[in-house]
């Protein structure tokens, strides 16, 4: 299974490269696609991140769900060496610079003073779907216990955003993968209708 995963990375991370450089606009393109949870949302913590290397930029969607009412947070990896503990959110402006410090993975993220909270709706990164709501991340399995702690305290919308070229036919899964309830694309969006998403 950690061969098959690490080949199919590979192939989607140049997927996703590719796209990023085809579709500028992703971003913006997402709030479009995303009308109809957005007109359903009332309210919510929303959980976003600061796009990492070619991932696709949900800020344009954070900014429409914060126009809409919505708290902003975004996630604080564990240090090296502590990976097995999951993400925790803290309540951020992702455009305000000075809210953000550069993690031990190279990531962007919330300075640890902001106040931490508990979102209703996660943003979720990611190399690879597929129509199920299966999805491949980086492999060192973050969101994974992120949204089975989450899950196990409450409700909670695990929404994936991605270009349209990271969608393939079958993700291969294991007992630890958790499924995704939304996934939103430049030109779709669309529940996993087993799942808690919003029918």
């Amino acid at each position: 299974m950690i061969e098959v995963k690490s080949e199919l990375r590979s192939a989607l991370i140049a997927a996703r490269a590719k796209a990023q450089i085809d579709e500028p606009d992703a971003g913006e393109a997402l709030v479009h696609s995303a009308a109809q949870i957005l007109s359903r949302i009332v309210t919510p913590i929303v959980a976003g991140y600061i796009p990492f290397k070619t991932e696709i930029d949900p800020r344009p969607l954070m900014r429409a769900l914060a126009a809409r009412g919505a708290s902003l947070c975004l996630p604080r990896t564990p240090p090296k060496g502590q990976s097995s503990d999951g993400l925790t959110f803290h309540l951020c402006d992702p455009d305000n610079l000075d809210h953000l410090e550069k993690s031990g993975w190279g990531v962007m993220e919330p300075k640890t003073h902001l106040p931490e909270v508990r979102p209703n709706v996660v943003l979720v990164p990611l190399l690879g779907f597929d129509h199920f709501g299966n999805r491949l991340g980086q492999g060192q399995g973050h969101y994974d216990r992120t949204l089975e702690a989450l899950r196990a305290t409450g409700t909670v919308l695990a929404v994936g955003v991605a270009f349209a070229a990271q969608e393939v036919a079958h993700i291969p899964i294991e007992p630890h993968d958790q499924r995704l309830d939304w996934i939103i694309t430049p030109t779709k969006a669309y529940p996993i209708p087993t799942l808690g998403g919003i029918e």
